[in-house]
């Protein structure tokens, strides 16, 4: 039984079970911008979710989330394709800025 408790916290607990495609109240701790992509790095990921600027939506969604790590806000976020960002550079879906 000892076993069993052992490996559910350690499955729990791993970065892989921590790992989220989605998050509702989450900061934005730093924003790389290269020509054609920005990165930007959630806390609670390993790695930087991309943002492609290529259309209007994308440049859209690049600026709220620079409002957001301007002032301190909290904002949503999903990643496409159910990706997480523990291990990959997903690409977001949306953020929602959180006023």
């Amino acid at each position: 039984m000892k076993k069993v408790i052992a490996l559910g916290f350690a499955l729990i607990s791993s970065e892989a079970a921590l790992a989220y495609n989605a998050n509702s109240s989450v900061e934005i701790k730093n924003i790389r911008v290269r020509p054609t992509v920005a990165y930007v790095l959630f806390e609670g990921c390993s790695r930087y979710s991309k943002i492609y600027l290529s259309n209007d939506y994308y440049k859209s969604m690049f600026s709220v989330a620079m409002m957001a790590a301007a002032s301190n806000k909290k904002v949503a976020v999903e990643f496409q394709e159910n990706k997480s960002c523990a291990s990959t550079e997903p690409l977001i879906n949306y953020i929602d800025i959180k006023i």
